[in-house]
């Protein structure tokens, strides 16, 4: 979670390293040292770019890095300096966003200092995953802010997972079953099976929405269950960050599940320096969790003619009578 300091901090030090020379190198200033890596605010030359280099100590440098989006990810020839480390430059394109770029500069300074007492080979995966996070979120647009039904989902899927924490499943293999913000075909995936979520704010009815024929196809996984639930806006409830903030007290001492949920928030579009943009508040107030079979009401790919290539719709949950199971019983009777 990136802090004002950290913003602060490299804004100050590229500002003292602005110029101009036609003379290809660095210009640095160091802003962290931790145990396993040393983060150096710089600007490479001729083109004044604003960057951030980290060095670590690995034997065998990583032959593929990922791909940067308004950013480049390079490694660095830093000469005489600290030349025991492997340099990694995360370096601002100049179509790059200054804004963003500062904010994912800030964040990895703030993730790798919070990871300080993981191993090496540990905070080196999690600065790779860091950088795809942010290739993901900058992706998204240059206000990177969620939709209003995309503020709803998260709500929604960030109580599922205290739920799930509820029900007695471990922090860090609850937070690895949560593959929505990951693209997977179902927002969790865990040994109890898949689990759909939905998540509606309307006054009226139960009414979620499907948003293809494979969400509800029982056929594609062993056990699929519809998380059906209902929030009401409410000034005494919990805004986005409040729900954030939440999860994060119930994964504090777990380092591993509180590092991996982090980054899994940066993938669903959730950065923490726009938290204020969502100050909406609501309440959970109801739930309908239901088995899907061949027998529920759903449209699936066996289900309709093969013309019909792609199928958006709504089912009322309000409509579809008992069967209801709880967290905590589908854990046991998968045991």
């Amino acid at each position: 979670m990136a802090l004002p300091n950290e913003r602060e901090v490299l804004l100050t030090a590229w500002r003292a390293l602005a110029g101009h020379t036609n003379e290809p190198g660095w210009r640095c200033i160091s802003v962290a040292t931790y145990a396993h890596c040393h983060l150096l605010a710089g600007r490479r030359f001729p083109g004044n770019e604003e960057a951030l280099l980290v060095g670590f100590h690995l034997a065998i440098p990583p032959t593929e890095l990922p791909l940067g989006h308004g950013f480049a990810v390079l490694t660095v020839d830093m000469g005489t300096i600290e030349p025991d480390r492997v340099w990694f430059g995360l370096v601002r394109q100049p179509a790059g966003n200054p804004e963003m770029f500062t904010l994912m500069a800030a964040d990895m300074v703030s993730t790798l200092g919070a990871a300080s007492g993981l191993d090496e080979g540990s905070i080196f995966r999690l600065f790779l995953d860091r950088i795809r996070a942010w290739q993901n979120f900058m992706r998204r647009g240059r206000d990177g802010l969620l939709s209003a039904e995309a503020e709803l989902g998260l709500h929604g899927e960030l109580i599922l997972l205290a739920l799930l924490l509820d029900a007695g499943l471990e922090a860090l293999p609850a937070v690895e079953a949560w593959r929505g913000p990951l693209h997977g075909l179902h927002d969790f995936e865990t040994a109890i099976g898949a689990i759909e979520v939905k998540t509606t704010a309307s006054e009226q009815g139960f009414p979620v929405k499907i948003l293809s024929l494979e969400q509800l196809d029982s056929r594609l996984v062993e056990s699929l269950y519809l998380a059906g639930l209902h929030l009401s806006a409410d000034p005494e409830g919990l805004n986005l960050s409040g729900r954030v903030e939440a999860v994060r007290l119930r994964l504090r001492n777990d380092p591993a599940a509180l590092h991996t949920f982090n980054t899994l928030l940066l993938h669903t579009g959730y950065a923490d320096a726009m938290a204020d943009h969502y100050p909406q508040c609501f309440v959970h107030d109801r739930s309908r969790l239901l088995r899907v079979n061949d027998h529920f009401p759903s449209l699936t790919r066996h289900k309709v003619p093969p013309e019909i290539s792609t199928v958006r719709y709504e089912i009322d949950l309000d409509q579809i009578e008992g069967g209801d199971w709880t967290l905590t019983d589908i854990l046991l009777h998968n045991e």
